[in-house]
């Protein structure tokens, strides 16, 4: 039997309400879409919040990469022909497990 929803906001609900509301007013975050009521869990990048994702993507590509001299980068198309895929491994090694949802009764 599952327990009833409390009403009251939960420690860590008010938590990330108060880290979005900061990140908000200084510019890292906007709901999108915002003037129209925005869109549930879907935010964009302000100006500081741009400048921070391409410092940790700079950061980042730069430790996978460029500090070792057996790696190099690539910027492949999502979209490829099938035996691309099976080649590298990729759809024998994909497992997508379903999910049983008890409240709905679905997958």
């Amino acid at each position: 039997m599952s327990k009833p929803a409390s009403t009251a906001p939960s420690a860590e609900n008010t938590q990330l309400k108060d880290i979005v509301a900061h990140a908000k007013e200084y510019g890292f975050v906007f709901q999108s879409s915002e003037i129209y009521d925005g869109l549930a869990a879907v935010y964009d990048y302000g100006p500081n919040g741009v400048e921070l994702k391409n410092n940790l993507k700079r950061l980042w590509w730069e430790a996978m990469t460029q500090l070792h001299g057996n790696v190099v980068g690539i910027d492949a198309a999502i979209f490829m022909d099938p035996r691309t895929w099976e080649a590298s491994g990729h759809v024998a090694g994909f497992n997508d497990p379903l999910i049983d949802n008890l409240d709905s009764k679905k997958r």
